[in-house]
């Protein structure tokens, strides 16, 4: 069975969620939106999925609706590419919001089998001291890639710097954090946008 919620149920809002989500004021100016869509038209996810809309999810954060986006699978679609802020008129920094959603979302243990995929990676990448940290069948293309090209196969990373990226990573408490996220706790996000509303799947 399909539910089409309200736009808003009155008992559902937070009061100051704007404000609790940007705790790190990296979108001070959301406030401002115009509503005018041009995030959503220079977006290529939007593009190919109707449902996605950034303008409506600027919409529930500043009107309190918590559970419409922290429920949905919506803020795991954005890739960052930046083409919403780009062409924002008010220059929201609509990723930088995105990534706060994210860490809200997992907080609350909703769309963790959406993160688990950049755990694995930060995890390998802490191990390496590189940024990128490809499988297994990744390295062994960038590895030929690189022999053929007549430089080591992989880039070499003195032992001092595999140490300090390594304390960095524990010092800042982000091996932690990482490993007490559990994608088997994962609550189920059932919630889609669509045509400007809300389903929610139940059966």
């Amino acid at each position: 069975m399909v539910i089409f919620l309200p736009r808003e149920k009155a008992g559902e809002l937070v009061d100051g969620l704007y404000k609790k989500v940007d705790s790190y004021h990296l979108v001070e100016n959301l406030e401002s939106c115009l509503a005018c869509g041009k995030c959503v038209g220079n977006c290529p996810v939007a593009s190919l999925t109707p449902s996605y809309n950034p303008r409506q999810i600027i919409r529930d954060v500043l009107t309190g609706n918590m559970r419409r986006w922290l429920q949905s699978e919506e803020i795991w679609r954005c890739f960052w590419c930046a083409g919403c802020y780009t062409g924002c008129p008010v220059d929201i920094h609509y990723p930088m919001l995105v990534m706060q959603l994210r860490f809200r979302a997992i907080e609350n243990q909703y769309g963790l089998k959406y993160f688990t995929p950049f755990k694995r990676f930060a995890l390998r990448a802490r191990e390496d001291a590189l940024t990128f940290a490809p499988g297994a069948k990744g390295r062994e293309r960038i590895m030929r890639l690189r022999t053929a090209m007549g430089v080591s196969p992989w880039p070499e990373v003195s032992e001092k710097a595999v140490a300090e990226y390594k304390a960095l990573f524990d010092m800042t408490g982000t091996t932690e954090w990482l490993n007490a996220i559990n994608d088997e706790d994962d609550k189920p996000v059932s919630l889609t946008y669509a045509a400007g509303r809300i389903k929610d799947e139940q059966s």
